[in-house]
């Protein structure tokens, strides 16, 4: 697949939106999130179905001529130099998915293995692989029919566990749930009317080889991440408007005199969100200059999401690559199979790392902007924005939970792939440790959320306290659409299914829609 004829733009299609994934052409994030949190449907492409055959029809002429090929004819790891006759070819292959099979604890979230079983689909189908066409089938029938194997998420450093255990439900062994039924892989299968298969040579191999699961949680990770960080510019311009802040640092020729693009388009979303507010009006020049969570918007903003978008490039190659190894190519007098490591996580790895920075920064701004809104030392609003202080509490404590939530993910934030081990007896003396770093930043934008959630509650509550003053028809609508669920706080209540509302709003993208339907495209 050739990557240069891919003209990729996030947010093309809503995931929520696509009812079935036919495979044969690149795909983007949204087609990752479709599968994996909407269950949508997927299917196999003429133009899949013929280049799997056409490369499994190389393998098994390999294995017929018993050239010494890694993974064909030979055993795995450091077992490379040990030839493997043809009758024990299968037995190797399934002790390879047996033995793989052993990393521990809780399992991953739902939709991390179905994210995980749509990139096996997307990497083992490009048409370099030589698995079989068989097996990939019941890798799809596993997703449509809503299989979900039992995946411990501990311990991996870059590939090889998960993905084993993924697919042993394939054979019929392992763990699966099944319409809430956590049985054995055999039984999971028969009751949605599948039956095991046998895998045959190099498949072992290639099921558990490359950066499935790597590339896997990054997606849903950075997809989350860019919502959150595109929401983050609606965020910090209703808490700026009720803070009484100035538009000065958003002139386009501070702008000018430091030309980052990112941090340009960020202060243009903020002067569009925030024209014709009567409260930015009224307040103009109220102070000198602004606190820097507020002056400071366009240049955070801005750097966390050029990073983003850095990494949106890695994971768009990632997610239309063949990571296997070997990998097959016609090229040459019968084809050839040719030994490398595209099965290394370091790029996916590396821009999980610095994802998580990039949208901790995001949450530690938000974080300090909604803890100006609730000080009425800084806001000059009510005291906790209540009106009733002495036997309320206010909107006090969701700040402290905010400043939790941030502290839990600045210790997710530590690279994980400066990190190295060595395994398979030193033939594998350095490792990715890309895993890790793609599971931290999976949780890290799914803590963002709140952090993002909890400002909008408080710059929800400051905005009904101006009474006649309006705020600008975006802010407003934006506050509208949270009113339809949250109310404003008079009295302590519990307020926590308030903010996961709002959270939902958040990653469902619905505040930005709210937004752009008004103005347009925001910047990114």
């Amino acid at each position: 697949m050739n990557m240069t004829e891919f003209n990729y733009e996030f947010g093309r299609v809503a995931p929520k939106d696509i009812k079935e994934v036919v495979l044969g052409e690149q795909i983007g994030l949204e087609e990752v999130i479709a599968v994996a949190r909407y269950n949508a449907k997927v299917g196999f492409s003429k133009k899949y179905i013929d280049r799997v055959n056409q490369c499994r029809r190389l393998v098994e002429k390999f294995s017929d001529e018993e050239k010494a090929i890694y993974g064909i004819t030979t055993g795995l790891g450091e077992n490379w130099n040990r030839f493997i006759s043809k009758e024990d070819r299968k037995i190797v292959q399934r002790n390879n998915l047996l033995s793989h099979a052993c990393s521990l604890g809780e399992s991953v979230e739902e939709e991390c293995v179905r994210a995980m079983m749509f990139v096996m689909l997307q990497h083992l189908g490009t048409g370099h692989t030589g698995i079989r066409l068989a097996t990939l089938e019941q890798i799809k029938d596993l997703l449509n029919n809503n299989i979900v194997p039992f995946t411990p998420r501990h311990g991996s450093v870059g590939y090889l566990s998960l993905e084993a255990h993924i697919s042993l439900v394939l054979i019929g062994e392992g763990r699966a749930w099944y319409k809430g039924e956590l049985l054995s892989g055999k039984e999971a299968l028969e009751k949605a009317g599948l039956t095991p298969i046998v895998i045959s040579s190099k498949e072992g191999l290639s099921l558990t080889s490359g950066t499935t699961s790597v590339t896997s949680l990054a997606a849903l990770g950075l997809y989350d991440a860019i919502v959150t960080a595109r929401t983050c510019d609606i965020a910090g311009a209703m808490s700026l408007e009720v803070l009484k802040g100035t538009l000065m640092a958003m002139d386009s020729r501070i702008m000018s005199v430091r030309p980052h693009e990112d941090q340009r388009k960020t202060a243009v979303n903020i002067k569009k969100i925030l024209k014709n507010s009567e409260i930015v009006e009224k307040y103009k020049g109220y102070r000198v200059q602004d606190a820097l969570s507020l002056r400071c918007i366009p240049q955070l903003h801005g750097a966390a999401k050029k990073i983003l978008k850095d990494s949106l490039k890695t994971l768009i190659i990632e997610l239309n690559s063949s990571v296997d190894n070997p990998l097959i190519f016609e090229e040459g007098e019968g084809g050839e199979a040719l030994m490398g490591c595209n099965a290394d996580g370091s790029y996916v790895g590396m821009a999980a790392d610095s994802s998580a920075i990039a949208i901790t920064n995001l949450a530690k701004m938000s974080e300090r902007r909604l803890d100006r809104l609730v000080n009425h030392h800084i806001s000059e609003l009510p005291a906790f924005l209540n009106k009733n202080p002495g036997l309320n509490n206010g909107l006090m404590i969701p700040q402290y939970a905010a400043a939790g939530i941030v502290g839990e993910m600045k210790i997710l934030c530590h690279p994980a792939t400066i990190d190295n081990f060595v395994t398979c007896a030193n033939q594998e003396d350095y490792v990715s440790m890309g895993y890790n770093a793609a599971r931290k930043m999976y949780e890290v934008a799914g803590l963002a959320k709140y952090v993002l959630a909890t400002e909008f509650f408080n710059s929800s509550q400051a905005q009904d306290f101006y009474g006649e003053l309006k705020p600008s028809p975006i802010t407003a609508k934006v506050h509208d659409l949270i009113r339809e669920v949250v109310p404003y706080i008079e009295n302590d209540c519990n307020m926590q299914p308030y903010i996961e509302h709002i959270a939902f709003l958040i990653q469902e993208n619905m505040i930005v829609e709210t937004v752009e339907v008004e103005i347009g495209k925001l910047e990114i």
